[in-house]
């Protein structure tokens, strides 16, 4: 896993360490969690400092190292690993050799952004890209970076269609390839328009406990954003639990706007499970659209469960 020329590369370095170093651990029941847990292991055995908190999450998601707002899902040996060193050793702000003529510009970021960085084993030109992308992250925490080897992680690169490293991703619609330019992704980050936020930095959002915030982009953009809408109907809880909170709030201040939202959600409702079902009724009460109560009306005679009339009958009377 780490050679024993890194090993005494990185026995070095830990001369630096002053204070015990914390990491991330996500494990899943991906078989690649195996590969990145002997990577920490051995990372400990050679700096002790180094403390890694193992954590199982959801078997759907890939295994992954994180430190703060960063993720690696990559084995960072060989040019990478100099770059994640500095990352340790200044994990709690932006290495002193490594400020960026940008980084004056990263307090405007009030939106968060995804960016991932697709990284490939031997390529001499994406070390450089990943160090100056971890400046930016360590920099500013509204930055969500993630660092992915390509060739480990295969199927992902084929899903964002990449051909080339370094490779990178804002928000999974803006890329970058080659030479890379940090102003140039720093401008994007600060001028992109709300409505188009992808799903998964919504989700980014409400994780970080923004789902109030969401809320009152949406509202001062006057639009219901359409990446946001899926969020109503997630298959997960806590995804759809954060936009029923983002969707009250927009309720309570502008029912028009939530009322865009009204035929989406029956579609859903026709299709979803009990569970989702519930919750859908639970917003169509709180929409204020009282043109919704015929539908709700057939719900009550229709072939649905007790719980899901329940929740019907709690939309009537909350729009009556």
């Amino acid at each position: 896993m780490i050679s024993e020329k890194e090993k005494k590369k990185i026995a070095g370095w830990s001369q630096i360490l002053i204070d015990d170093i914390h990491i991330r651990l996500i494990l899943t029941n991906d078989e690649r969690s195996q590969t990145l847990k002997d990577f920490c292991d051995d990372l400990t055995r050679v700096v002790p400092k180094i403390k890694v908190k193992k954590e199982k999450d959801d078997e759907s998601k890939p295994p992954m190292i994180r430190i703060g707002n960063i993720g690696y899902l990559a084995i960072p040996t060989g040019m990478e690993l100099e770059p994640f060193l500095n990352l340790l050793a200044h994990g709690d702000g932006p290495a002193q050799n490594g400020f960026l003529p940008v980084h004056n510009k990263l307090h405007k970021i009030q939106v968060p952004a995804l960016l991932k960085v697709y990284i490939m084993p031997h390529c001499p030109f994406c070390p450089a890209t990943v160090k100056e992308l971890l400046h930016l992250a360590s920099a500013c925490e509204s930055i969500k970076l993630t660092i992915i080897d390509g060739a480990f992680f295969p199927e992902m690169a084929a899903s964002d269609k990449i051909q080339s490293a370094p490779t990178v991703l804002l928000d999974d619609q803006f890329y970058w390839t080659g030479s890379i330019r940090m102003a140039e992704i720093v401008d994007m980050i600060l001028n992109r328009d709300p409505s188009r936020l992808s799903a998964s930095s919504l989700k980014a959002m409400f994780e970080e406990g923004g789902a109030v915030d969401v809320a009152r982009m949406m509202l001062e953009s006057g639009k219901i954003f359409s990446s946001f809408t899926e969020l109503l109907v997630d298959k997960k809880w806590p995804v759809r639990l954060a936009a029923m909170v983002a969707f009250e709030t927009i309720a309570e201040e502008n029912h028009t706007l939530v009322h865009h939202t009204i035929p989406y959600l029956w579609d859903c409702f026709l299709t979803a499970d009990d569970t989702v079902k519930g919750d859908i009724l639970y917003l169509l009460g709180i929409s204020g659209d009282k043109e919704i109560i015929p539908q709700l009306e057939t719900v009550l005679n229709g072939p649905y469960s007790v719980d899901v009339k329940e929740a019907a009958q709690e939309a009537l009377d909350a729009l009556k």
